[in-house]
């Protein structure tokens, strides 16, 4: 593993520098480089699919250059709802990550396990540091980074790659590094292993070895928040955030470039360890809302999904309908105008999860009578609820009759759809280590 901690890197170059130049003058008396006759550089990062030119001064681009106005969203087809994104969380890979010109400046989660970022670095160096001196040499390379949190561990692992490398009159030689940050967020004792590491390589080391990587471990914890309740006290949620940004050591300058930190935020935990019925998948998490894919057209719940299909997309047709809201929540969509709020995990209350089951069956008997259970074929029904009785939007959320919000809605549904069907959802949220609390979005997949 190349990386390491570094200290004061730029007064060590210099000193070697001025060395150098030292010993060479006895031999030719060659003049040092003054303020205002050395080469200066710039280092910027970009989003990619840019498509900047190799010789764009990058002195007359925007400080902060944002994301196209009609930069065009991706769309909802095979790449984004299946391979992409699924309800079982894995690891992201160099080959599957794309550029979503939607993420800016962030990342692009496939999961609340597994990120990634695609980015055009850019170098510049100029004749001397006035703004109308000449640009003298430029290099242009994509970077990937992916971000993968460990299963069942505190740990994550970070890899770069850097490739399609794009030089005008810079050196091979050129230093290209990354600088790697981790530390707490909040109050308390949360630190990573590796606070502040530094690794580099020259521009013809990164061509032959493209990828470097490192892991991190995170340990110690927030200060409790008297707010919450005991049991998310005994949780020990911690915030980490991490911070990578590249830097530039040319053989030709006698100063270092840096470019602006991308920056990222973990949740860590101990549910896992306090309970195997609880959640699983790695111990930290991007604080990003979860997708739950839901098939249609998936035989063995068709008809629980079906309905949950009809009442987000028809909600007056369900029952209570409009007398009980206007929408039901949980509902993602690309386009954010048809997105409604998501939905809130519940696991802890376990009381508050009986009274969305009770008002839920009492509808179903108010609207289908008290033998909504009995079916023609001889299977037997269960009173099927949307949003779920394991979550705060469920049927209990707000009094009777209050037409206005979100709302809920019930339908006797085959007993195996509708128990299948909260099982995957639950497995889902355990896999994906969404917690008490936690919201999750539900993506239609039809």
């Amino acid at each position: 593993m190349r990386f390491r901690r570094r200290v004061c890197t730029a007064l060590s170059l210099s000193f070697a520098i001025l060395t150098a130049l030292s010993l060479t003058g006895v031999a030719q008396a060659a003049p040092a480089k003054t303020k205002h006759d050395r080469s200066v550089g710039i280092l910027r990062e970009f989003p990619d699919g840019l498509n900047i030119p190799l010789d764009q001064d990058l002195r007359k681009l925007p400080a902060a250059l944002a994301i196209q106005p009609d930069a065009p969203a991706l769309p909802e087809d095979e790449i984004t709802t299946k391979s992409w994104q699924s309800n079982k969380p894995e690891p992201v890979t160099f080959d599957e990550c794309h550029p979503d010109p939607r993420a800016g400046s962030g990342y692009v989660v496939k999961n609340r396990l597994a990120a990634c970022k695609m980015t055009n670095l850019r170098y510049q160096r100029y004749a001397c540091p006035e703004a109308n001196c000449p640009v003298v040499g430029s290099a242009s390379v994509r970077v990937t980074v992916i971000f993968n949190l460990q299963p069942e561990q505190r740990r994550a692992v970070v890899m770069h790659k850097l490739y399609d490398w794009s030089i005008r009159d810079i050196p091979a030689s050129t230093q290209i590094g990354i600088g790697i940050s981790c530390g707490k967020v909040n109050k308390g004792t949360a630190y990573c292993d590796e606070s502040n590491s530094e690794m580099d390589k020259s521009i013809a080391e990164w061509k032959d070895e493209p990828v470097d990587f490192q892991v991190l471990t995170m340990h110690g914890e927030d200060a409790p928040n008297p707010a919450d309740a005991p049991r998310t006290k005994a949780e020990k949620r911690t915030s980490y955030l991490h911070a990578r940004h590249f830097f530039v050591v040319d053989p030709d300058d006698t100063e270092r470039v840096e470019d602006t930190p991308l920056k990222v935020t973990l949740r860590c935990d101990v549910a896992r360890k306090l309970s195997s019925s609880y959640v699983l998948g790695s111990d930290c998490v991007f604080p990003v809302i979860a997708k739950f894919l839901l098939d249609t057209k998936e035989p063995s719940f068709k008809d629980a999904a079906s309905f949950i299909a009809q009442a987000m997309h028809n909600y007056r047709s369900t029952y209570p309908g409009l007398a009980q809201g206007d929408f039901v929540p949980g509902r993602y969509h690309w386009n954010s105008a048809d997105r409604k709020p998501p939905l809130t995990r519940l696991y802890y209350d376990t009381a508050a999860q009986n009274a969305n089951r009770t008002r839920a069956e009492n509808s179903c008997v108010e609207h289908w009578g008290p033998g909504y259970r009995d079916r023609p074929d001889g299977r037997t029904n269960d009173c099927f609820v949307y949003p779920f009785n394991s979550t705060t939007q469920g049927a209990n959320a707000k009094p009777p009759n209050t037409p206005h919000g979100q709302g809920y809605a019930v339908q006797p549904t085959l007993s195996d759809a509708s128990r299948i069907l909260n099982a995957v959802v639950d497995r889902f949220t355990f896999d994906n280590h969404v917690l008490d609390g936690d919201q999750y979005w539900i993506l239609l997949v039809e």
